[in-house]
């Protein structure tokens, strides 16, 4: 399993999570189990993390032509995901080249910068005459991020960038009556951003939310976290059933 792959989960229209591997849990009964936890979980570190998008969830993405705004975190720029045609997408940051301002969505032939008024296509180019000139305020294409559609799953995968979302490490922080553990889970965590655990038992079983602890022998009784600094968030999870996968989920919203 790929740990920095995420996927987006349908809970509601307007609202969905979207998921990145931890680490494996791996068997987790017995002192030899703990010790291949420690062994098998790996960090993915700083780098391009790949957001997988079901553009179904998204009615604005049924047709070509079609464009959605998504945000991680509140006071961040959104991502901007454009059907250009039925087999490919396009999925662009919306920063305005000009200043910096934000780029709305593709509407009525064209993306427009809401600060000074700098258009761009569907594809994020800025609007140029026929001799390659910029005619707007901004010179230059908005960034494009590296976008795959499979046509297959009909899943989008989107590569971000320095998207810093891994752990930093898990162990085992207790072992308690028949062989239960409880786990240390240490992220990094943004302010703005609202995150879940999640738990899956083996590759082909849904991820279900799980409930956690702040402190290492306080009741696990959290669902969510929403952080109010920017660093690292310990969480304290127990241990679901022999082996499996955590999951780190923080919370995506679509921009109307």
């Amino acid at each position: 399993m790929n740990p920095k792959l995420i996927h987006l989960s349908n809970r509601t229209r307007r609202d969905w999570v979207k998921q990145f591997v931890l680490g494996s849990a791996a068997t987790l009964i017995g002192v030899g189990g703990s010790t291949r936890v420690l062994a098998e979980v790996t960090s993915t570190g700083p780098g391009p993390g790949v957001l997988r998008i079901k553009p179904a969830i998204f009615p604005a993405l049924n047709l070509p032509g079609g464009s959605v705004q998504l945000k991680f975190i509140g006071y961040l720029r959104p991502l901007t995901l454009n059907r250009v045609s039925p087999s490919q997408f396009i999925a662009l940051d919306s920063k305005c080249t000009h200043q910096g301002c934000t780029v709305g969505r593709f509407i009525g032939g064209q993306m427009t910068c809401r600060c000074h008024g700098s258009r761009y296509d569907i594809e994020g180019k800025v609007f140029r005459d026929v001799n390659g000139n910029s005619r707007e305020p901004a010179e230059i294409d908005i960034t494009r991020f590296t976008t795959v559609y499979d046509e297959a799953t009909v899943i989008v995968s989107v590569a971000i960038p320095d998207l810093e979302l891994h752990i930093n490490s898990i162990s085992v922080q207790q072992q308690g009556p028949g062989g239960s553990v409880r786990l240390k889970l240490v992220f990094p965590v943004s302010f703005g951003a609202t995150y879940e655990i999640r738990h899956q038992a083996d590759l082909n079983s849904p991820f279900n939310l799980i409930s956690f602890a702040t402190t290492p022998t306080g009741p696990a009784n959290r669902t969510s976290v929403g952080p109010e600094n920017e660093g690292n968030f310990t969480a304290y999870v127990d241990a679901v059933g022999s082996r499996g996968f955590f999951v780190v989920g923080v919370r995506l919203t679509e921009v109307l």
